[in-house]
């Protein structure tokens, strides 16, 4: 039986959005991962908003093949099964660096470059539905994670929210 990881690509394409830069390369930041439905005429649109950055790169972007990361599998097929036809997955903080150790003792502005915040704007501005997910901090500081869902809420203040996790 296949992973959700694996599952998601039947059920989604990684499509570019200009100017962003999806090559996951530790140091960068990236922004957002636009997802649209293979079986389109689906519907809804929905921003997830991820604690953690998403290590899913693309393997060949001329073919537009791209491998999920097991948090994106996961996502996209619960947005499968609820008929979201473009699937936006935001971050928190847009640090691209998957070990927890290297993030200790970083504060917000080291961890989440300004761009991040009009993105999140942006997208969410589109969307039919906005989803909070809280993960795992990953080793950063919980104080620092507390300032950031802050920022991120007063962001987010005039629309509905659904949360996930802590």
């Amino acid at each position: 039986m296949k992973t959700k990881s694996a599952r998601s690509k039947g059920y989604y394409r990684l499509v570019k959005v200009k100017p962003q830069n999806y090559e996951y390369k530790v140091g960068n930041h990236r922004y957002m991962l636009k997802f649209e439905s293979i079986h389109p005429n689906r519907g809804k649109s929905t921003a997830i908003i991820q604690m953690n950055e998403s290590t899913t790169n693309w393997v060949d972007e001329s073919k537009e093949d791209w491998s999920p990361d097991p948090t994106i599998g996961k996502v996209l097929c619960c947005c499968y099964g609820n008929k979201f036809e473009i699937v936006y997955c935001l971050n928190m903080r847009s640090i691209v660096d998957k070990d927890p150790k290297r993030l200790k003792g970083q504060k917000n502005n080291t961890l989440n470059d300004a761009k991040n915040d009009k993105w999140i704007a942006q997208v969410c501005k589109g969307v039919d539905y906005i989803i909070v997910a809280y993960g795992d901090c990953k080793g950063v500081d919980p104080i620092v994670i507390a300032e950031r869902k802050e920022q991120l809420l007063k962001i987010l203040e005039e629309y509905d929210l659904y949360h996930v996790g802590g």
